[in-house]
């Protein structure tokens, strides 16, 4: 027998449902890992402590959109951390460039060398 719990999005969130270990039964790590290799990724559970307000814009925005929150916290980081590693990368090559540059200006210019022989001439 399959029957619905009302509000069981919120129970969940609120630790009504979920919290008996009787009922708990773990995921099969063995198949979510089989799952990610074939979707092409790992994925590593992490715990994240967040402000209670923050947590309730990013739900009301993911509902919007029509998608789970965590996922749509992980895109929120995956777009973040390339847009920044982007920055890192592009600021370090403006510095070698700017440090090749400093090296060039400053470099001593040597007087060719002139011969007796070009002396004469002159």
């Amino acid at each position: 027998m399959n029957t619905k719990i009302k509000g069981t999005p919120d129970k969940w969130e609120e630790g009504a449902l979920g919290l008996n270990p009787e009922h708990a039964v773990r995921a099969d790590d063995a198949e979510a890992v089989a799952i990610e290799r074939a979707a092409g990724i790992s994925m590593q559970l992490i715990s994240i402590r967040m402000p209670t307000e923050l947590l309730k814009v990013l739900k009301q925005i993911a509902k919007y959109h029509g998608i789970g929150y965590q996922p749509m916290i992980r895109d929120l980081l995956d777009r973040w951390a390339i847009g920044e590693i982007q920055t890192i990368l592009r600021e370090q090559l403006e510095n070698a460039e700017a440090h090749e540059q400093t090296q060039r200006d400053s470099a001593p210019l040597v007087a060719p060398l002139v011969t007796e022989r070009e002396r004469r001439r002159a």
